[in-house]
């Protein structure tokens, strides 16, 4: 888990714009080649495995009105990333990419029933070799791999503004989080202090975007997640 304090995590990998599209195959490896630990975003899709990705439809990344729900392995294959060469990678083909060259923050997306995202993340990663931690915004979600998969090391998303009991991390009875990931333009809160000097979580700092919110990540974090700036 040291990793998750000392070095600077890539938001979605080293991507650039449209030339470097977040969350592919090409901005993994631009990561691994700056030896920078990756987060990355995973979705179910419609015949069980995980995508890569962040959004909840592909329009933005593609241009194509989509459901990224309704998609297989086999449909995302006609998506392309902002018109270049690559397209929406499953999890599997991440695992494969980054093969444990760098270590990998899996953020789970998901707000619906708690099991079949985690079920499959599971399944995937059971062969996986790297190093790995997960989060999400859900604590029922990390409730599960607590019951279910204890020693992976999991981690409480949350913000600024979020439902109350969320935003002021009263949700991680349930979660028992390893460590919290939060907005670092909220920075500081009270429920972050806490958490991280009485009850001696680490803390991570999403997503710093320029040097003002790199100087706020390091004085009120112990790490950041970052898009290149």
């Amino acid at each position: 888990m040291e990793w998750i304090t000392t070095r600077p995590i890539a938001h979605r990998g080293l991507h650039q714009g449209t030339a470097v599209p977040e969350n592919s195959l090409a901005a993994f490896e631009a990561a691994i080649a700056a030896q920078h630990p990756i987060e990355l975003d995973v979705q179910l899709l419609a015949d069980g495995h995980l995508a890569v990705f962040h959004d909840r439809d592909l329009k933005r990344l593609t241009g194509k009105k989509a459901r990224l729900a309704d998609q297989t392995l086999g449909s995302l294959e006609q998506f392309r990333l902002y018109n270049t060469d690559q397209t929406v990678p499953s999890l599997a083909a991440a695992l494969a990419c980054v093969a444990g060259r760098v270590p990998l923050l899996i953020e789970i997306k998901n707000e619906k029933k708690v099991g079949p995202p985690e079920q499959a993340l599971m399944k995937t990663l059971v062969d996986y070799r790297g190093e790995f931690a997960v989060q999400s915004f859900n604590p029922r979600s990390l409730q599960w791999f607590k019951r279910y998969a204890p020693e992976i090391v999991r981690g409480q998303l949350a913000s600024k503004p979020q439902k109350f009991l969320r935003s002021h991390l009263l949700l991680t009875w349930a979660s028992a989080p390893h460590f919290i990931s939060y907005n670092v333009k909220a920075l500081p809160t009270l429920a972050t202090t806490l958490a991280r000097h009485r009850f001696h979580r680490p803390l991570l700092a999403w997503t710093v975007r320029s040097q003002a919110d790199c100087d706020r990540a390091i004085q009120y974090a112990d790490n950041y997640i970052f898009d290149p700036f």
